[in-house]
């Protein structure tokens, strides 16, 4: 059964998801969109006569640009924001993590979670939370230097308490996203998928979605805020092909 409507309920946004513009695979998918907003605006020229007296007015240029917040920090996203790619670690590539431990002294010696890819050069023993004494990494243990064999540490001479240690190791189970100086996003494709329901009867329900097939992650200004409560911005300029003289910037569908 064809479908004309026009007035509709929009119950929410679904997604949205970036893709590949040469293989069209899908590069990243959001879920959790938080305040989007489609825009579209154009530059105006006034047309006046001898005495400045309004003619018409021109427009040209037409720009779009969505707009939202996804609830929760993507790493996918962040990737795309930088211009990089998200590398997950395997056996084959590890990803050096640093991490940080404080560790309870047992018979001189404490035990770290890792084994360490660098040099521990230092460690610290705690008095109230706050870092008291330093001790530095020797040949062999006295009373201000300790030795590393593996993932253990033995400590100075009659040094007690907990320790703080500071380090990097090797990770074949995490995830990296770097932020280069010399690379910003590439083009891609975007489909923002929405529900829609009818204004008489909320039970009739239609698919939304808004396709463009050329857009650009604005990097101009990224905020990730760090708190549990922190959203992820992100701003999408959509554009045609330049050299395509009569391009679609994007399209709404509403379809049963």
């Amino acid at each position: 059964m064809a479908i004309n409507v026009n007035e509709l309920i929009l119950d929410k946004v679904r997604g949205l998801i970036l893709t590949d513009l040469e293989d069209g695979s899908v590069l990243t998918r959001l879920t959790k969109l938080e305040d989007p907003k489609l825009s579209s605006t154009a530059d105006g020229e006034e047309i006046t006569d001898a005495v400045g007296a309004l003619i018409t007015k021109l427009f040209r240029a037409k720009k779009g640009r969505f707009e939202t917040t996804n609830s929760l920090h993507s790493m996918d996203l962040l990737a795309q924001q930088y211009g990089t790619e998200k590398e997950v670690a395997s056996k084959d590539n590890k990803i050096v993590a640093p991490c940080e431990e404080t560790l309870t002294v047992e018979g001189g010696k404490i035990t770290l979670s890792h084994t360490p890819s660098n040099d521990i050069k230092y460690i610290y023993k705690l008095e109230r939370g706050t870092l008291a004494t330093k001790y530095t990494l020797g040949t062999s243990v006295s009373a201000t230097e300790f030795t590393v064999d593996g993932n253990t540490i033995t400590v100075p001479t009659d040094v007690t308490g907990k320790i703080y240690v500071e380090y990097e190791y090797e990770s074949e189970s995490a995830v990296r996203v770097v932020n280069n100086t010399e690379k910003f996003p590439k083009a891609v494709g975007v489909k923002i998928f929405a529900i829609f329901r009818d204004q008489c009867n909320e039970n009739i329900k239609y698919a939304g979605a808004v396709v463009a097939k050329k857009g650009k992650i604005d990097p101009s200004s990224v905020d990730t805020t760090l708190t549990a409560t922190g959203k992820h911005g992100l701003a999408i300029d959509f554009m045609k092909d330049y050299c395509d003289d009569d391009a679609d910037l994007f399209s709404v569908i509403v379809a049963e």
